[in-house]
């Protein structure tokens, strides 16, 4: 393990990043800047606060390689990038008439709609890699508009969950904020505790059997895919951001209490977290798959992304970098869902689904995720038809990325937390809403 030095080390992989995502989140920031603003100090602020943040995490100054030394086929490695080989942060000056479809006001007195983030415009990358690309960790990219700032960012999902992507983001504000020389009262302590459990989670314990029957979250196919599903890579999708007031969440976990259930069920409660997810998976299937244009019985698989730390035995450090994605899966007839099956039906699937997921997940997944050939033939069962009869959600909730600050040079702190174009957020709830 490369961690006794800390985290200017390079970190091998633990199971659950073996068959991480090999795609890119895709961040998009808008900050606020005077009218006068000067490009050229913003984009050095931003480049010397990133090219301190590298120093201090090893992970954002590399990229992932195939690794020929591990066990099983499939398995990429962290090889650190040769200085100037790609550069750090691009930067586009989009502030002539024209270039960008909104001024920074406009686009604030909008709520920083999702279709104004034209992803080939903004960002540096597609959210997928093709056979022989390059895959830097981070792909940062300012776009310098009227009045403003949209800061791109675009990050290898399998070394990064969202926990770790905010530690990466609080470190390179501070940097910036130290740029600008002011004074950091309260310095970001990246505490080796963040690192130090990783060790635990290396390798399963032998006390779980990992049986592919028992984790219908995930499927192990019988050949190695040469890339994506086609429909993952197409760039039809679309995003949208959805609002939810206080007032409509309560009415919502109202209707998804189980008092509502349709069928018999023994359990009493769900979670807010619960009804919204059991809404937005009946709300993608009535537009992906109407009832009009389906053939058979088809049964739609609704992958949820999970807090891995909070399912480990014993429980691993809460703030353990790393991506610790993990998928539980609640499953349903697409006909029932549109049809008899009522909000708390699904929701109750949802939070069964939830509940398998106990202290012994990650151990019996990784145990499932050494038993098989090819890392790459292990995937999240829902991604066999996505976008399709099936669903995938992740969650944002508790990352405080708006309270992170950035100086004056910079705005100050972000506006709002977005994704370009292609692609859906529901929200809960909203900065600016």
């Amino acid at each position: 393990m490369g961690f006794l030095s800390g985290f200017t080390e390079i970190p091998d992989l633990t199971p659950l990043e073996r068959i991480g995502p090999k795609g890119f989140l895709r961040y998009v920031f808008p900050f606020q800047l005077p009218e006068d603003y000067n490009l050229e100090q913003a984009a050095s602020v931003l480049r010397a606060g990133y090219e301190a943040a590298q120093q201090r995490i090893a992970v954002l100054g590399c990229e992932a390689v195939p690794n020929p030394d591990a066990k099983q086929a499939g398995v990429l490695k962290l090889q650190r990038l040769r200085h100037g080989d790609i550069e750090g942060i691009t930067v586009k000056d989009l502030r002539a008439p024209g270039a960008f479809p909104m001024t920074y006001e406009e686009l604030k007195s909008k709520n920083f709609p999702v279709d104004s983030f034209d992803a080939n415009t903004i960002c540096r990358r597609s959210v997928w890699a093709t056979p022989d690309e390059r895959l830097p960790v981070s792909l940062p990219q300012a776009n310098f508009i009227q009045g403003g700032m949209i800061l791109s960012w675009c990050i290898f999902h399998m070394f990064g969950d969202g926990k770790t992507f905010l530690i990466w983001t609080k470190i390179w504000a501070e940097e910036c904020r130290r740029a600008q020389g002011l004074e950091i009262a309260d310095p970001f302590k990246l505490d080796e505790a963040f690192l130090r459990d990783r060790q635990r989670i290396m390798s399963p314990t032998g006390k779980n059997p990992g049986r592919a029957e028992d984790r219908p979250e995930y499927t192990i196919i019988p050949f190695t895919p040469e890339g994506m599903p086609p429909k993952i890579l197409s760039e039809d999708h679309r995003g949208q951001i959805f609002y939810f007031s206080s007032g409509a969440l309560a009415r919502l976990k109202a209707e998804a209490s189980p008092e509502n259930a349709t069928e018999p069920t023994k359990q009493r409660w769900v979670s807010t977290n619960d009804a919204l997810s059991a809404l937005l998976s009946r709300t993608v299937m009535a537009v992906q798959s109407p009832l009009e244009t389906l053939e058979g019985d088809p049964v739609s698989v609704f992958n949820i992304a999970v807090d891995a730390p909070l399912r480990t035995d014993p429980p691993v450090h809460p703030e353990t970098m790393g991506c610790f994605l993990g998928y539980v899966a609640a499953s349903a007839p697409i006909r029932k869902m549109l049809g008899s099956a009522s909000l708390a039906d699904l929701a109750i699937l949802v939070r069964q689904a939830l509940i398998r997921a106990d202290n012994q997940f990650v151990d019996d997944v990784a145990t499932l995720i050494d038993t098989v050939e090819d890392v790459n033939r292990i995937i999240p069962t829902a991604l066999l038809d996505v976008p399709g009869i099936n669903c995938i959600q992740t969650s944002w909730v508790n990352f405080s990325l708006y309270d992170v600050q950035w100086g004056p040079v910079l705005g100050d702190t972000i506006q709002a937390v977005r994704a370009p174009h292609q692609r859906c957020i529901p929200i809960n709830q909203a900065k600016l809403g």
